[in-house]
Parts: structure tokens; C-alpha cells; sequence
């Protein structure tokens, strides 16, 4: 979402998150499969850290899939990150990109998780919130600590 409404975080907030756990899991990746597979981690997170939103397919005011439901769900984006990893040895570029993709997912979800509204966890009709903060000004602070981890990440491993 682009405006805080009802206890979300703005795209701008799901931007920045998404990269910064981009950047954290390329620095991750960065001694085990070097810096082109790192870099696709970190790109492929920004597209995917809004995709839980517009994978609803807008139709005019509304969505074919109502918000916060299956393409927030937890598990699928977790079992998208797992499949892409274990495929990391065979082919290191591809499976780079789908986990960027991916992570960019579980950091749009892991953000919305924080609010009042929550997100699906075990099944997409049943939201849980962890109440970390409700959006506005209050994300500020999850992704500056994303970014900071990710200074340290990139900092020990990668430079």
C-alpha cells in the first residue's frame, strides 16, 4: 500500500525493509556464492517486497484476491525461500533471483505482521499481529534496524 491506512506500512516503508533484508541476506551469500548471486539477492528484494500487494491484481477500486489473505500469507513465501536456497548450489544466479524475490516477500510480511491487522501465518483466512507498530511514523524504526543490521552484515562479510 502506498498510504498508511489502517495500520500498514507505506510502500516506501516496504521498499526500504525489503532492501535492507536483501542486502543482508546477499552479504550472507556473498562467501558462498559471490557477488553476482549476492547482488541478484539484493535487486530481486525490491520488487519483491511489494509483491504481496500487487500480486492482488487491482481491478479498478478493488482486488480479485482481498488484501492480506493468501498473498500475505507466511508459509508460501517461506516455502518460496527454502525451495530457491536449496537450489543455490545447482544453478547459484537463478535460484539467487528467486530468493531475492522472495525474501523481498517475507519482509513485506514480516513488516505487516508488526501491525494491528496482522498477516496469515498458518492459513490465509486467520491473521495473527505481532502489535510492534501500526504504521506512519512508528516504521521508522524496523527499518532502520534492518538497515543497520545489513551495515553489519555487508561490513563483517562482504567488505
Amino acid at each position: 500500500m502506498t498510504q498508511v491506512f489502517g495500520g500498514s506500512l507505506t510502500g516506501n516503508a516496504h521498499r526500504l525493509f525489503g532492501l535492507a533484508l536483501g542486502a543482508s541476506a546477499g552479504a550472507i551469500m556473498t562467501p558462498f556464492y559471490g557477488g553476482m548471486s549476492a547482488l541478484a539477492v539484493a535487486a530481486m528484494a525490491l520488487p519483491g517486497s511489494t509483491a504481496p500487494d500487487w500480486l492482488e491484481i487491482r481491478i479498478g477500486p478493488a482486488t480479485l484476491i482481498p488484501h492480506r489473505t493468501v498473498t500475505h500469507w507466511l508459509l508460501p513465501w517461506l516455502g518460496l525461500a527454502v525451495a530457491s536456497a536449496v537450489w543455490l548450489p545447482d544453478a547459484p544466479l537463478l535460484a539467487a533471483l528467486l530468493l531475492g524475490f522472495s525474501v523481498g516477500g517475507l519482509s513485506h510480511v514480516i513488516g505487516d505482521a508488526g501491525t494491528p491487522l496482522g498477516v496469515p501465518v498458518w492459513h490465509p483466512a486467520k491473521r495473527h499481529s505481532l502489535k510492534l507498530w501500526d504504521g506512519g511514523t512508528s516504521e521508522f524504526w524496523p527499518v532502520l534496524l534492518a538497515w543497520a543490521i545489513a551495515a553489519i552484515l555487508i561490513r563483517s562479510l562482504v567488505l
